[in-house]
């Protein structure tokens, strides 16, 4: 069990480091931080902050919509505060931070573990069918040159996101699988009502676009000129590149963002947009944890450290 832990614990690290490695092998890193200016910093800083505020105001909103009502008065401030506090964890992987939101919302708004871990998960489906949802648009924008892409799989996946809502809430017994149903992990998706889970995929929605805009503003400030469809289709790849086991996404991205954009810039340039974007949304969530929820992320921290503790054992 210490042997899985340690293994799991190090992966992080060792795909950012192989990432790293091999981008250092590939690109020209003098040439790229020589490409890191004032003048880029002047277009994406006020776009990370624009965009920090937006995003932590619909991700507070989008989890007082799923949790239930009346229970811990759990409300806009609370929940930006519970959101801001995973962004600390966040930091060391992706996984990590949704497990330390799940365990905030168990003790804040008074659900259960199962049920809080239900509605992170949730969230988690939106984002990535509206992510799909943005493929699926970015496709029929997509420009002569770029490679075919398999249109049907990507309609397969968001039917299958959208089939999997259908059966949870089903008004019919789904006979052998009424029991899966019935657990409360999907105890959000089953009761929550149909209204609320509409403004919540709009919430996700306007959340995809919001860091569809980010990046947008992050390559104009490097000057790099991509068609919308190929953009919206090649930085969402990069967006889901950067959920791979890695250390706050570095690595995976990096080199997500290189070889991806390659045909419309030179890798010194993408390289350099990349490590700006990635740093400047380091400091923004650290400096966002710091600011309004350094008491929720200790309190997140000492809950996952009592987890694995209970766990190893």
């Amino acid at each position: 069990m210490s042997l899985l832990r340690s293994a799991r614990n190090l992966a992080p690290f060792l795909v950012s480091l192989a990432a790293i490695a091999y981008l250092v092998a590939t690109v020209d890193l003098r040439a790229a931080f020589g490409r890191m200016d004032s003048q880029a910093a002047l277009v994406l800083i006020p776009a990370l902050l624009v965009y920090g505020a937006l995003s932590l105001v619909i991700e507070a909103m989008t989890l007082v919509r799923l949790v239930p009502d009346g229970e811990n008065n759990f409300n806009i401030w609370t929940a930006s505060r519970v959101k801001a506090a995973s962004y600390l964890m966040n930091l060391i992987h992706y996984a990590l931070g949704a497990g330390a939101l799940a365990l905030l919302l168990r003790r804040r708004a008074g659900i259960g573990v199962i049920e809080s871990a239900g509605v992170v998960i949730l969230i988690m489906m939106f984002d990535l069918g509206m992510l799909l949802v943005m493929v699926a648009i970015g496709i029929t924008l997509l420009s002569a040159e770029t490679p075919e892409v398999r249109v049907g799989l990507i309609l397969i996946l968001i039917g299958a996101i959208c089939g999997g809502f259908a059966l949870l809430r089903a008004p019919f017994s789904l006979g052998p699988l009424e029991g899966l149903r019935s657990h409360r992990l999907f105890r959000a998706a089953r009761t929550t009502p149909a209204e609320r889970l509409l403004e919540t995929g709009a919430l996700r929605l306007l959340f995809v676009l919001c860091f569809l805009g980010l990046g947008w503003a992050a390559f104009s400030a490097f000057g790099l000129a991509v068609p919308l469809g190929d953009f919206v289709v090649r930085f969402s790849a990069v967006a889901l590149a950067a959920t791979l086991p890695s250390v706050a996404g570095i690595g995976p991205s990096q080199v997500g963002m290189v070889e991806l954009f390659s045909p419309f810039s030179d890798r010194e340039a993408l390289l350099a947009c990349s490590l700006a974007l990635s740093a400047g949304l380091i400091l923004l969530r650290i400096g966002i944890g710091l600011l309004f929820a350094r008491e929720y992320a200790r309190e997140a921290y000492a809950a996952s450290q009592e987890t694995e503790a209970e766990t190893s054992r």
